[in-house]
């Protein structure tokens, strides 16, 4: 067989077992939050309050400081061009709009990215809170990004998200100092905060080639090469719109939007439910069974490796639908280690790294050709090698929605 590996829907009854129970939990423990809401318990502490005592004793388990190994794998759907993202026994699907050749089926790379950059803020806030035995009675945090000037995007060779910026509403006791210390703890912290902040070494990614037909059978189904043709006129139509929209004057041309995703630790549970992107997507986080987690979802961490690799598996897409280089399978695996917390030093993501398992006509050169394109272009993978400023601030209260 060749060494191409595409996500299995033969899963074991036992897995989709595991996953109908998880999922089960999951609305569950939301159905308790949502009930128990702000009341106070039985002790007379608010369900926040008790998540962020449990907190403080899970960091100090011999568990909670343990390097974590991150893999994933993301799949580009056949003819759907859909990526599918697995981290363990989850999965998310990204993907475009139909002017994209999309089907709106997931929130893109972009979204997904302010979705995990609120989620583990939220959950920072949870986790330093209980170090520093700072009482929350409610946590949301608002991610966004905002584009650049016209004049300064023209400076820019790759486009991501810029001008980050998050605000924490915090229902807390906690006087202002306490509340800045906080704050910056939380900064000084997060993984996820700091890959954007400092940036990480990223190197080419290796390349698994496994040859296939110049001309498939023509009775077989339509597959990912078919998409590429239906991409590539998309492509062709966006780039025919923007020539059209950069020669009309500034004040005729649609103003461009940032990102917003809206974060909430959910009080019962710490799980964090976060609403992104035009559609209002949801992704939901949690973390590894044990001490700081109860295993119903992937936690940010994991989801920020995962992100690389759908962002990576659109952009393949992409370009070779620009380059008109047929392919059959893609698969993009991305892998990192995150250091443990109570060290000497905060967590910290390492060793990331991602390979592309490709299954096409095309001979060996052309495939390396195609991921140095990838990689030129691939805004979640130029985000995470740069490094740029967030601006972060604290609101007292809850969101109000405003």
């Amino acid at each position: 067989m060749p060494d191409l590996t595409v996500f299995d829907f033969r899963s074991s009854f036992a897995a989709r077992a595991r996953r109908r129970r998880r999922m089960a939990l999951i609305a569950t423990s939301m159905g308790l939050a949502l009930l128990l809401g702000g009341g106070a318990s039985a002790a007379g502490e608010t369900p926040l309050r008790e998540v962020v005592a449990k907190k403080k004793v899970a960091l100090e388990q011999p568990e909670a400081r343990q390097p974590v190994t991150i893999e994933t794998r993301t799949t580009a759907e056949s003819r759907s061009g859909v990526r599918r993202l697995q981290i363990g026994d989850y999965q998310y699907l990204s993907d475009s709009d139909r002017g994209y050749a999309g089907y709106d089926l997931g929130a893109g790379s972009w979204d997904t990215f302010a979705a995990v950059a609120a989620s583990a803020v939220a959950n920072e806030y949870v986790l330093q809170a209980a170090a520093q035995n700072i009482p929350l009675d409610s946590v949301d945090v608002i991610f966004t990004s905002r584009p650049d000037s016209p004049e300064v995007a023209k400076t820019r060779t790759v486009s991501y998200p810029r001008n980050l910026a998050y605000v924490a509403y915090l229902d807390s006791p906690a006087t202002d100092a306490q509340l800045e210390a906080l704050r910056q703890a939380v900064e000084r912290n997060s993984p996820v905060l700091d890959i954007i902040r400092e940036g990480k070494p990223l190197d080419h990614g290796a390349i698994h080639l496994t040859a296939s037909p110049a001309q498939l059978d023509p009775n077989l189904p339509p597959g990912l090469r078919d998409f590429l043709v239906e991409k590539r006129q998309a492509i062709l139509r966006r780039q025919q719109r923007q020539k059209e929209l950069a020669a009309q004057p500034q004040a005729n041309r649609p103003q461009p939007t940032g990102l917003r995703a809206h974060a909430v630790v959910e009080p019962a549970t710490g799980v964090r439910n976060t609403r992104t992107g035009g559609r209002n997507f949801q992704i939901v986080h949690d973390g590894r069974a044990g001490p700081l987690g109860h295993g119903l979802a992937p936690s940010a961490e994991d989801h920020q490796i995962g992100v690389l690799g759908t962002c990576l598996t659109h952009i393949f897409e992409i370009e070779a639908a620009k380059a008109q280089v047929p392919l059959d399978a893609l698969e993009v695996r991305t892998k990192a280690t995150l250091t443990p917390r109570g060290g000497a030093t905060p967590p910290r993501f390492q060793d990331i790294s991602y390979s592309v398992h490709v299954q096409s006509p095309a001979p060996a050169p052309v495939i390396e050709k195609l991921r140095n394109a990838v990689e030129g272009s691939c805004p979640i993978y130029n985000l995470l090698k740069d490094s740029q400023p967030i601006d972060g601030r604290i609101v007292r209260g809850r969101y109000a929605g405003q």
